[in-house]
């Protein structure tokens, strides 16, 4: 894991004694426990700094250690006389105008606040500590306005109050912190600086502007501006750094720089929750995009350019050599139990299967190899009204169980070299909706068919239904009335019309919204009490023409543990979205046309797997109606 930083505004004791962690909750939700703080090692070199800069020593820490819950030490300025910064820093603190401290520290033991979202807040249980840092202070024109009297050069207070710390003819402003005040000149442009000078100053300004908004945090109430300015200027420096560093290796400059005396400390921000689908989306693109995207790119330097500091990113993408089998070892375990609910959550509005779902029965196999469903199959309770000291009747209810057996649904996304060099949001966008469009047309079209059931697939719902007649003719309100009677008359008869969802092909719905209704007055909607009655699902996989309606209480799915996604750039397959053959085949000769070589082509494929299975628990809950003409 990276290492963390993590800023507060501290109540200066005498002799310049801060409080620099305690246990209270910060602005990322995460707390530091104050009992698991390791400091052998930085008190062998206990440097303070300023803004987390190596080129900004101010002194040193004296006396870190732990009490009564809190981590405490003591600044020891550097000797009166060693720098002018370091003089008028130190009357900036003496003032209290400077008064935010900031701990660096590598975490040893940590576990998520929320059991439920891993990469979100954390518990930090043991921790070193490896470096302590005075900072920047959140824009405050009061304090400003006090260090300027006490005439602090300007040089330091650009350094510990960022731009706000000169305004004037000429200043460019770009957010309230983090980024220094420009000056323009009409005497031609600044030189410009080492590409590796700039990625360290970029660096630095982040964590100065980082630390500024935590401090915003720590207040009772923060001030909405300076916090979207400041985020503003963060999200700036972070594309002006991954520019630098791209313009570092185009040069051939990245590989000639010395090493750090010590490593640079990553930042711990405010991730972005991301689903379990999506994790694998970015997996799948940033391994598509380290493998095609050009200049040979690591997995690691994807990460860091396309998301960067994002732990549950980086824990999915580099799980395993494949994008990950969730079953094996290595693959992030912690996301199993969300990535099934995620990823068809996230069918919705491409499949009806995550709709018909909610409604009906939703089981999992959970590792069985099949799911029994109990259901009546005749007889009732009996019962009555009774005189007293008479005997209640009784009914006999006869029960049968209703098997599902995992069935493997498998889909194949061509991933190709010119998608690899889109953008990040387009690149993730296409792989995304192919992925889901793809699972939509397998599901929807199985599951809308009159296919029996087989070792490789469920039984479609129209299989062995047999139409409850042919539409009534014609394209008036009156049509409708006649072809939803006949519709539904079945599901009368059998004591069922109750949660029921009509399934219809959305140019029909769109027919029926717009169709004139009965009487002089013939508004559109005429037939929203009728669709009220019902549960309504459009999808284009539906025959036009054709009705279908569903007890929802008698349809039942399983799903397996989680849906499995790997990827190959090595495999040679059939093209076909119908019937796909063997391309070398055992009991003789077999025409697989076309085919295609992921290797050859420079293509990635992207296979998903995932065991699902349905069933209804009784006949006679489907019914449906074929030439409709409306």
């Amino acid at each position: 894991m990276s290492a963390v930083y993590k800023a507060s505004v501290s109540d200066q004791g005498p002799n310049l004694e801060f409080v620099l962690s305690d246990a209270t909750m910060d602005s990322y939700g995460d707390i530091v426990d104050p009992n698991g703080w390791e400091l052998a090692r930085f008190r062998k070199n206990p440097i303070a700094l300023f803004g987390h800069s190596a080129s900004n020593p101010i002194g040193t820490w004296e006396n870190v250690r732990v009490e009564a819950g809190k981590l405490k030490g003591r600044l020891i300025f550097a000797k009166e006389g060693t720098s002018a910064r370091i003089d008028e820093l130190r009357r900036l603190v003496e003032q209290k105008i400077l008064r935010a401290v900031s701990v660096g520290f590598k975490p040893l033991d940590a576990e998520p606040m929320d059991p439920k979202q891993p990469w979100g807040p954390q518990k930090y249980k043991r921790q070193e500590l490896l470096e302590t840092s005075l900072v920047s202070v959140p824009a405050n024109p009061a304090a400003l306005s006090l260090a300027k009297s006490l005439n602090i050069s300007d040089d330091t207070l650009k350094l510990a109050f960022g731009e706000h710390a000169e305004d004037g003819p000429g200043t460019v402003r770009r957010g309230l912190t983090g980024e220094h005040a420009v000056k323009t000149s009409k005497h031609g442009k600044p030189k410009m600086a080492r590409v590796s000078e700039l990625i360290e100053k970029t660096q630095n300004e982040i964590v100065a502007a980082k630390d500024t908004l935590s401090a915003e945090f720590s207040k009772d109430v923060q001030d909405d501006l300076v916090v979207e300015e400041i985020s503003a200027t963060i999200e700036e420096k972070e594309a002006a750094l991954a520019r630098f560093r791209r313009a570092e290796k185009a040069m051939g400059l990245a590989a000639n720089q010395p090493e750090l005396s010590a490593p640079f400390i990553s930042l711990k921000g405010r991730q972005k929750e991301i689903g379990g689908v999506d994790l694998i989306v970015r997996a799948i693109t940033a391994r598509g995009i380290a493998a095609f995207g050009g200049n040979q790119k690591s997995l690691d330097q994807v990460l860091q350019e396309r998301y960067p500091g994002h732990e549950a990113t980086a824990i999915v993408a580099k799980a395993d050599q494949t994008v990950g089998t969730t079953g094996t070892a290595g693959w992030a375990s912690e996301l199993v139990q969300t990535t099934y609910a995620d990823f068809v959550q996230a069918l919705t509005g491409f499949s009806i299967y995550p709709a018909l779902r909610d409604r009906g029965i939703g089981l999992s196999f959970d590792g069985a190899g099949t799911v029994s469903i109990p259901s009546r199959t005749a007889g009732g309770a009996g019962g009555g009204f009774v005189a007293e000291g008479s005997p209640i009747r009784v009914g006999r209810i006869t029960t049968a169980a209703t098997t599902l057996t995992p069935k493997k649904m498998g889909v194949i996304v061509p991933f190709t070299r010119e998608l690899a060099k889109r953008s990040t949001p387009a690149i993730e966008a296409l792989v995304r909706q192919a992925i889901l469009e793809d699972t939509a047309a397998v599901l929807d079209a199985a599951l809308l068919d009159a296919v029996a059931s087989s070792t490789a697939r469920p039984a479609g719902l129209l299989n062995g239904v047999s139409a409850v007649g042919v539409g009534y003719g014609g394209g008036d309100f009156q049509a409708v009335i006649e072809d939803f009677k006949a519709l539904l008359a079945p599901f009368y008869t059998a004591n069922g019309a109750d949660n029921l969802t009509l399934i219809m092909h959305p140019s029909q719905a769109l027919a029926l919204s717009m169709m004139p209704g009965p009487g002089v007055d013939s508004r559109f909607g005429w037939a929203d009490p009728l669709l009220s009655r019902l549960t309504v699902i459009e999808s284009t996989y539906a025959t036009a023409g054709r009705l279908i309606v569903i007890r929802n209480s008698d349809f039942a799915t399983a799903l397996g543990d989680a849906p499995e996604f790997d990827i190959s750039e090595q495999a040679t397959v059939h093209m076909e979205d119908s019937s796909p053959l063997e391309i070398v085949s055992g009991t003789g000769p077999t025409t697989a046309d076309p085919v295609r070589s992921f290797f050859q082509t420079a293509t990635i494929g992207v296979r998903m797997l995932m065991d699902v299975s349905w069933t209804m628990r009784r006949s006679g809950m489907v019914a449906w109606l074929n030439g409709t003409t409306w």
